[in-house]
C-alpha cells in the first residue's frame, strides 16, 4: 500500500477507529442507570488487562471527572488500546512500578480504551489522536499536562510530581514564555517533558513550531541544560518537518551553530539521559537537516550520534529497556544509511542488529514486554532490509501473542512488498477476522478493506461485502463517527470515490452510499457525528468557476 502499514502504528501516530457499535441500532430508551452500569463493565472489562496495583475509575469519563471533584483530585487519563505495543510499554516500565502505583493514590487514575463506549467522541473531546496518550487535569477539569512515553520511571514520577504540586497547565506556561512572562525551573521542566507528539498542533500551531521551539529552548535557564535541550530537538524536528515542504527554515549559520551545539550536547551524558528517545527516534530528522549527503559534516554528526548511542545503557546511565536495545541498533542501522545513501549495510551491523533481536526478544518473557519488543524487533528488521527475518519473527510471534492480529498487518506489508499480492490479501482478512473490540475491528476492517482496492481492485462482489461489513462495524453506536474513525472515513470515502470509476465500480458505491444514508438516519438530528456520516461518499462539490474580471 502507498503508506506503509507499519508506520500507520507507529508511536503516537496510530490511528484508530469509531469506539463502541454492535451490529443493532442502540434503542433510544434505555435506563440511565442501565446505560451507566454497561459503561461501567465496559470500563472493567477493559482495565482487566492492564498490570495490578492501581485502582482504575470503574466507570464512564464523565463520572470519573464529576468523582475527581468530588475528591479535589487530579484526574489521570491513560487513552490506550490492549493491542497497541508503546502501551504495552508503558505498562511494563511505568504502571507496573511502584513509583508510579504509590502516586496513583493521589488522583482519579482514568483508562480510557478506544473500544469502550463514546471513547472515539471523548477522544475528540480532549483532542486525541495517537495510542497512547496520558494526560493529567485539575479537579475542575482543566488540563495541566500531557506526560511523555519513553523516559525511565524515577524520570517519570519527577515530572508527574512538579505536574500535581503546581499545577499549572502548559498552555498558560507557552503564552507566558513566548510574552516575556516569568516561568519557575518547575514551569520549565514541565514545557521540556511534556509530550507534544501527542498534543496534535493544539497548543503550538504546526505553522509555529520551528519559531516556538526555537524561542523555548533558547529562554529555558542554563541550569537545566539537560532538561532544556529536549525543546532544542523539538526545535529541530520541526525544522526538518517544515524543510519536507522544500525549503528549510534553517540559515547555513543557523546550521552551523546547531551542529556545533549538538556535538557538545552528544557529548553529555546527562543530555543523552534526559533525551533518550530522541537519540532513539531523531537520528534520520537532525542529522539529515543540519547536514548534506557524502559532506564531512555528515560524517561528524553521525560518529557523534554512534558514540552516543554506545554510551546509553551503560553502568554510569539508566539501563535501557528491551525495545530500547532494539530501537538504539535501528538508529544505527539509520545512521549508516545517511552516511553512506543506497549503499548496502555492513555485515557486521547486520549480525549485530539480529543478535541484539535474539537477546531481547528471548528475555522478554512477559507479556507487555515482549509485544513491545517484538514490534520493535519487526521495525529494525524492516528498516535494515532483513525483510525474511521480519517474517520469520512476525508468524512465531502471532503465535504467542494475545494480540495476534496486530503483527498479520506488518506480514501483509511484507507480503505485498515481494509481490505476493493474494498472501497480502489473505493475511489482511485473517488480521480483520481476529480483531477484537468495535473500534479495533473498523480499524482492522479499513486496512483490509484499501488493501482490496489497491491489490485486487477488480474483484467487485470481495469489496462490496467486505464495505457492508465494515459499514456494519459501525452501525450501533451513536457515537461512532467521531475523531479517527472520522479520519479514516474520510480518506476511505477519497479511495472509493477514486476506484468507483466504471459503471461495475460505480454501482458498489452507490450501495456503501446507500446503507450509510440508512445509518446516519438513526443517528441524532443536529448532531455533529451525523454531520460526518452523511459527508461519507458524497462527491466532493465541483470547484467555483472563476469570476469573469469584466463587467
Amino acid at each position: 500500500m502507498p503508506t506503509s502499514l507499519r508506520f500507520l502504528f507507529a508511536y503516537a501516530a496510530l490511528f484508530a477507529a469509531v469506539a463502541g457499535c454492535s451490529r443493532q441500532a442502540p434503542s433510544t430508551d434505555v435506563p440511565a442507570t442501565t446505560a451507566r452500569t454497561e459503561l461501567a463493565t465496559a470500563a472493567d472489562a477493559a482495565t482487566a488487562h492492564l498490570p495490578p496495583g492501581i485502582d482504575w475509575y470503574a466507570g464512564d469519563v464523565d463520572a470519573a471527572f464529576a468523582a475527581a471533584r468530588a475528591a479535589d483530585k487530579p484526574l489521570f487519563l491513560f487513552w490506550g488500546a490492549e493491542w497497541c505495543p508503546p502501551c504495552a510499554q508503558i505498562k511494563a516500565t511505568i504502571f507496573s512500578r511502584r513509583e508510579f502505583q504509590e502516586r496513583s493514590r493521589l488522583f482519579v487514575p482514568v483508562y480510557l480504551d478506544g473500544d469502550t463506549p463514546s471513547a472515539q467522541k471523548q477522544g475528540e473531546r480532549f483532542g486525541i489522536v495517537g495510542y497512547p496518550t496520558m494526560i493529567l487535569f485539575r479537579p475542575d477539569g482543566t488540563e495541566i499536562t500531557r506526560l511523555p512515553g519513553g523516559v525511565d520511571v524515577m524520570r517519570y514520577a519527577t515530572i508527574l510530581d512538579v505536574a500535581l504540586a503546581d499545577a499549572r497547565p502548559v498552555a498558560e506556561l507557552v503564552r507566558a514564555a513566548t510574552s516575556g512572562g516569568q516561568l519557575t525551573s518547575n514551569d520549565w521542566r514541565l514545557l521540556a517533558y511534556y509530550s507534544w507528539p501527542t498534543d496534535n498542533d493544539r497548543i503550538i500551531p504546526r505553522a509555529e513550531k520551528t519559531a516556538t521551539f526555537r524561542r523555548l529552548s533558547s529562554s529555558c535557564p542554563a541550569e537545566l541544560r539537560p532538561d532544556c535541550t529536549r525543546l532544542w530537538f523539538e526545535y529541530l524536528g520541526a525544522a526538518a518537518e517544515e524543510a519536507k515542504g522544500g525549503t528549510s527554515p534553517l540559515s547555513g549559520l543557523d546550521r552551523a551553530d546547531a551542529r556545533r551545539d549538538l556535538l557538545s550536547l552528544l557529548a553529555s551524558p546527562t543530555v543523552a539521559q534526559a533525551n533518550v528517545q530522541n537519540l532513539l527516534y531523531g537520528a534520520e530528522s537532525v542529522v539529515g537537516i543540519l547536514s548534506d549527503p557524502g559532506t564531512p559534516e555528515r560524517r561528524q554528526l553521525t560518529d557523534a550520534w554512534r558514540a552516543a548511542l554506545d554510551r546509553l545503557g551503560t553502568e554510569s546511565l539508566q539501563p535501557l529497556t528491551g525495545p530500547e536495545q532494539i530501537n538504539a541498533m535501528r538508529a544505527r542501522v539509520l545512521l549508516a544509511q545517511l552516511d553512506a545513501p543506497g549503499v548496502p549495510l555492513d555485515a557486521t551491523l547486520l549480525a549485530a542488529a539480529r543478535k541484539t533481536v535474539e537477546d531481547v526478544t528471548t528475555a522478554a518473557t512477559e507479556t507487555y514486554a515482549r509485544h513491545a519488543a517484538v514490534n520493535a524487533a519487526a521495525n529494525l528488521y524492516w528498516t535494515a532490509g532483513l525483510d525474511d527475518d521480519a517474517n520469520r519473527l512476525l508468524v512465531t510471534a502471532i503465535e504467542q501473542s494475545k494480540s495476534p492480529y496486530y503483527f498479520m498487518l506488518d506480514l501483509a506489508e511484507l507480503a505485498q512488498k515481494a509481490g505476493r499480492k493474494d498472501e497480502a490479501v489473505a493475511w489482511l482478512e485473517r488480521a480483520y477476522a481476529g480483531a477484537k473490540g468495535p473500534a479495533t475491528r473498523f480499524q482492522w476492517g479499513y486496512n483490509y478493506l484499501v488493501g482490496l482496492l489497491e491489490m485486487t481492485p477488480d474483484d467487485t462482489a470481495r469489496i462490496e461485502r467486505t464495505g457492508l461489513e465494515l459499514l456494519d462495524e459501525l452501525g450501533g453506536s451513536p457515537d461512532a463517527f467521531y475523531q479517527r474513525t472520522q479520519m479514516r472515513l474520510e480518506q476511505l470515502s477519497a479511495k472509493l470515490l477514486e476506484w468507483g470509476s466504471t459503471p461495475e465500480r460505480a454501482t458498489v458505491v452507490a450501495k456503501l452510499r446507500a446503507r450509510t444514508t440508512s445509518i446516519c438516519g438513526g443517528l441524532p438530528a443536529g448532531d455533529a457525528g451525523r454531520a460526518n456520516c452523511e459527508a461519507f461518499l458524497r462527491p466532493a462539490a465541483p470547484a467555483t468557476a472563476t469570476a469573469s474580471a469584466s463587467t
